[in-house]
């Protein structure tokens, strides 16, 4: 009997001390406390953002390229869906070039759910390389649920967006380097314009029903002299209009969007997730492709009755790329316990990113490294906070790495949804540490 219960003791034993590597408690440090937090505070405090004065009149030029694979490929948004079976509309990267004649800025987004981390890695090696003179790059992507997977070749990423595809990944990242050197050749005098209009009955907080979201599409106009055109879009809401069984690749509701403004419009588009981390499409009553092509409808009329700020042909521009300071993950299995960092580093790739920052005369545009909130921007009175400063503010999500949802702290603990429960991968309070460091660069001096 002894022997039974002396064997019975190990086991247990064991058991909790294998849950305890494997599991911990959520660390609810207040953030002034945390290393990072101090880290990332002296940062900011030092930070200088490199200004490249206009030499000469305003050029810009823009492309697009057919990521589409000619091969089956897993897809990405829900739950892995290993092959693809049709192609309803096809899927590309676009770009947009702006030069003052001091930097050449290249905004580039992918009708994907996030720009990969390898492409964008790809990318900004090969340029490096190819490219003369001043560049930055500026990425974000759609978010559609219904484009290709297989660009992350960790552990979880191989199971979550199906088999890395690495043959893929390259012909993408070289198509992409390819259009940049060609629109880089080819850049025209150009007029730039900020644009923002009203669309809130067709964007919802899906957290909290009733609770504050960002309804406003906002962009960019850039006219040519030769009279052609190009606009970038941004809105909040999730591209997830498609049922989570379709086989059939799509660009949802932003790929519609584009084809509208190009055909009634006679102009080229690109869009840009927004402020997509707890927002999602409203206003429209149907499903799957009927409701994408409603939603493109609807939304390209909204934009015809944009209100234009005054257009500039000769602009200064700021750029920096600002990495984040990050505490360990916090992925969460319940309310109180997460699994350790060390699983989550495993499984995922460490935390890590950065804020993308790039003014173009009053128009500041970040990108953030996840699925930021717009309910924050609502609540934090960000773009208020612009407006004072005399400022336009575009705030753009997934720029090339990926930290998880950041969302309204206030729901850490009373929302019990995927968004907060499984894909909050930081913890609580990183709603306050992203919209002070917005708060921070949209504050940031001007230097002389």
């Amino acid at each position: 009997m002894k022997r039974w219960l002396k064997r019975l003791l190990i086991i247990c034993a064991t058991i909790v001390t294998t849950l305890l590597l494997l599991i911990g408690p959520i660390d609810r440090t207040p953030l002034p406390e945390q290393s990072f937090y101090k880290q990332m505070k002296k940062d900011l405090d030092t930070l200088s953002i490199s200004s490249y004065p206009a030499v000469g009149k305003l050029k810009a030029g823009w492309g697009k390229v057919s990521i589409t694979p000619e091969h089956p490929m897993p897809m990405a948004g829900y739950k892995v869906r290993h092959n693809f079976e049709t192609v309803h509309d096809s899927l590309y990267a676009r770009v947009i070039g702006i030069n003052n004649g001091s930097i050449s800025c290249y905004l580039i987004s992918a009708d994907l759910l996030l720009f990969p981390p390898i492409i964008k890695q790809q990318v900004q090696q090969r340029l490096s390389k190819e490219l003369s003179g001043n560049t930055f790059l500026y990425f974000s992507a759609t978010h559609t649920h219904n484009g290709i997977g297989g660009w992350n070749n960790s552990a979880a990423g191989n199971f979550i967006l199906g088999n890395y595809e690495e043959d893929w990944i390259n012909e993408t990242s070289a198509k992409l380097v390819e259009e940049i050197k060609a629109i880089d050749a080819t850049l025209k005098p150009a007029r730039l314009s900020y644009w923002e209009t009203d669309a809130s009955e067709y964007a919802a907080n899906r957290l909290v029903a009733g609770a504050p979201h960002d309804g406003w599409l906002r962009g960019l106009k850039i006219v040519a002299d030769d009279s052609s055109s190009t606009q970038l879009i941004t809105f909040s809401a999730h591209a997830t209009s498609i049922s989570k069984k379709s086989l059939s690749l799509s660009g949802d509701y932003p790929a519609a969007l584009i084809d509208q403004i190009e055909e009634q419009q006679n102009s080229s588009g690109m869009f840009m997730a927004g402020m997509v981390g707890s927002h999602r499409l409203a206003g429209i009553d149907d499903t799957d492709f009927d409701l994408v092509s409603k939603a493109g409808v609807a939304l390209s009329k909204k934009i015809l009755n944009a209100s234009y700020d005054r257009a500039f042909d000769s602009i200064e521009i700021r750029a920096a790329h600002i990495p984040i300071e990050f505490g360990p993950s916090q992925l969460r299995i319940t309310k109180k316990w997460k699994l350790r960092n060390w699983i989550f580093n495993s499984l995922l790739d460490p935390l890590q990113g950065e804020l993308t920052y790039l003014q173009l005369g009053n128009i500041i545009l970040i990108g953030t490294p996840c699925d930021f909130s717009g309910e924050l921007s609502v609540t934090h009175k960000l773009n208020e906070l612009a407006a004072f400063n005399n400022k336009h503010l575009i705030i753009t999500s997934f720029n090339g790495d990926y930290a998880g949802y950041i969302t309204e702290d206030e729901h850490y603990d009373q929302v019990e949804k995927e968004e907060v429960m499984a894909m909050n991968w930081v913890g609580p309070f990183y709603g306050n540490y992203f919209s002070e460091m917005i708060s921070t660069l949209i504050n940031k001096p001007q230097a002389h």
